[in-house]
């Protein structure tokens, strides 16, 4: 438990620091892998003992002590060199090592995903389990069109992040709606990032009829949450399925078959999961929160379950705190040295829990729009994304009225060790409008915003005020707008920040809308202006796109409701002409292309009839 106490303390120093690239060319390097997604790769700086490497390799002191005070427990810090593959050495720094070394926090049988081949890595939604929303790898300032490649599927959306280690991406697609057979269920494919080919996929069970959990990468495995209920581990290189683990689908009822909350209710199993210290963590939809353990065989074992109260009053109004949690992930990190868990659900509550047993230790609701809920009449609103700052002081949640597409919205700020609403110049800190899944940085934070009615104007961190349009923000941890882009039509996929200093996004509008829809966006994080703007191609009518973009070794991976995965770096692609991005739409007959090639057939049976008689005159 202190190893991941430590580990969680180490984090917040990372965040703070500007991180490098690894260039392929620096010979021997250092690995310090955090075991939650983060990482970070120094120049060895000599031979010698795993303790005079650290010393001589990691700039950063408190990394340093932290790996050295963290020697006993299940989950530690173990030491690897680079033999064509990590190989473990020990737990002490005594022995005697070189070459490239590793240092990583991870349970006996795991090591790092990252390797001297391939060094960097975006494992879970959001880069990591605090969700910082910032990648090591360098990106792109001059990208290259047609994109790389692209690879397209009949088989649904593709809603869920994209994650990668390795020469390997992974991701599912949710299904077609009002399609049969198995282009309805739910899929999991494996791709080979710099071709698009697929390595493997996986036809699992039809559930809620689309899936939009994000996968998990844990070493060697594949961590997959579907709307059916199953929570599936797999060989992430051969797609076999190693272990299946039920997650809570249906909600508490009363004696009339009721529901008992007031929340939104989807019946879609567990949450985009997580890993942290040798743990795996995700919400359910009946209202719980799972920890489960997993074995170096890719076996689950359950450490706890959290079951919040949902009781009635005396009145039989609602009076518990359990709702469902759908989609988001947990929020893993430290406050005050202890390690904690932050998860918000369809009640309008956040959960605070320690990570390590499960015990809660607040829960505080953040939104109530029972009385006046325009989009979602009667319900409380969604507790939605959650980041921490990385110095673990202030907490902050994204609140919607949990609609598809919301009519109300705020970022708040909380005490994370307490739950109690920040203050700021006297009053609740609190900026009205629609977020996107902050990327956190110690001095502030970026986020896309599409301002409510009513919302003029954000307080500038230089005085004044900056006018409220729809664009993307960089603002200080005081919520004060310190720049704005231009603006753009609607960006709901979290941002993501490249090593260099370049933030990414992607429209959620399809790209028949271009130039307002399709685009991939990059902008200069130091003050919003933007470096390029290209349109992902093919693309369709309904196109949209909730997806990320992960960002690996100067590639940018996203995706869309196309069904379709697209690669942008410095390699240009062949591209594709418009007929067969008409030919892959997945709307049936019902599409126009459909009555343009029977319109077609039936011209040429016309001329080949005129012709034929003619014949025959003759």
């Amino acid at each position: 438990m202190r190893a991941m106490a430590i580990a969680a303390v180490l984090m917040a120093a990372l965040l703070s620091l500007p991180v490098a690239p690894l260039d392929a060319d620096a010979g021997d390097m250092v690995l310090v892998d955090f075991g939650n997604g983060s990482y970070r790769w120094y120049a060895n700086g000599g031979g010698g003992s795993f303790d005079e490497v650290l010393s001589s390799s990691v700039d950063d002191q408190s990394v340093v002590d932290g790996i050295r005070a963290a020697r006993s427990g299940d989950c530690l810090w173990r030491t690897f060199v680079w033999d064509g593959g990590w190989v473990h050495r020990a737990t002490d720094l005594g022995g005697t090592c070189s070459g490239t070394v590793a240092f990583a926090l991870y349970p006996e049988g795991f090591a790092p995903v990252c390797t001297p081949e391939h060094p960097t890595s975006w494992t879970s939604l959001g880069g990591s389990s605090s969700a910082s929303n910032v990648t090591a790898s360098h990106g792109q300032r001059d990208p290259r069109m047609p994109v790389e490649w692209y690879n397209t599927y009949t088989t649904g959306y593709v809603d869920s992040g994209l994650v990668v280690a390795g020469g390997m991406l992974y991701h599912t697609t949710g299904g077609v709606y009002g399609a049969t057979g198995g282009d309805e269920d739910a899929w999991v494919y494996a791709l080979d990032r710099f071709t698009g080919s697929v390595v493997w996929k996986y036809h699992g069970q039809k559930g809620a009829g689309y899936e939009v959990t994000t996968p998990l990468i844990v070493g060697d495995f594949l961590i997959v949450a579907f709307t059916c209920g199953e929570v599936v581990c797999f060989d992430r290189f051969t797609g076999d399925v190693k272990d299946t683990v039920a997650a809570g689908v249906d909600p508490p009822i009363d004696a009339d078959g009721d529901v008992v909350w007031d929340g939104r209710v989807f019946q879609t199993g567990g949450t985009t999961p997580v890993y942290d210290s040798g743990r795996i963590y995700l919400g359910t939809s009946s209202g719980t929160v799972m920890c489960l353990e997993l074995s170096p065989e890719g076996r689950f074992g359950l450490c706890w379950e959290y079951i919040p109260p949902s009781e009635r009053g005396p009145s039989g109004e609602y009076a518990g705190t359990r709702g469902c949690f759908y989609f988001h992930a947990p929020t893993v990190g430290d406050v005050g040295g202890r390690r904690m868990l932050f998860i918000g659900n369809y009640e309008g509550y956040v959960h605070a829990l320690d990570a390590d047993t499960g015990e809660p230790v607040w829960a505080e609701r953040v939104i109530d729009l029972r009385e006046d809920n325009r989009a979602a009449p009667g319900t409380p609103g969604s507790a939605a994304s959650i980041s921490l700052s990385p110095d673990g002081t202030r907490l902050l949640v994204g609140c919607t009225d949990g609609a598809l597409f919301s009519l109300e919205g705020y970022l708040l700020g909380l005490d994370p060790g307490t739950g109690r609403r920040l203050q700021v110049d006297g009053a609740d800190w609190r900026l009205d409008g629609l977020f996107t899944s902050p990327v956190v940085t110690g001095e502030g934070f970026y986020t896309y915003v599409s301002p409510l009615s009513g919302t003029q104007s954000f307080a500038g961190a230089g005085g004044g005020s900056i006018e409220a349009t729809a664009a993307v923000y960089r603002f200080d941890w005081d919520g004060r707008a310190v720049w704005k882009s231009a603006d753009y039509q609607m960006i709901k996929g979290a941002l993501t920040l490249d090593a260099d200093g370049i933030l990414y996004g992607m429209d959620y509008s399809a790209g028949a809308f271009w130039p307002t829809g399709g685009g991939l966006t990059a902008w200069d994080s130091s003050d919003g202006s933007e470096i390029w703007r290209v349109l992902l191609s093919p693309y369709s009518q309904d196109s949209y796109s909730m997806v990320q973009p992960t960002v690996v070794d100067g590639r940018i991976y996203v995706g869309n409701d196309f069904g379709a995965v697209y690669c942008l770096s410095d390699v240009q692609g062949e591209g594709t002409e418009e007929e067969r991005v008409q030919a892959l739409q997945t709307v049936g007959f019902a599409h126009w292309s459909w009555y343009l090639a029977a319109g077609a057939v039936a011209f040429s049976i016309f001329i080949f009839t005129l012709l034929y008689r003619r014949t025959i005159d003759v």
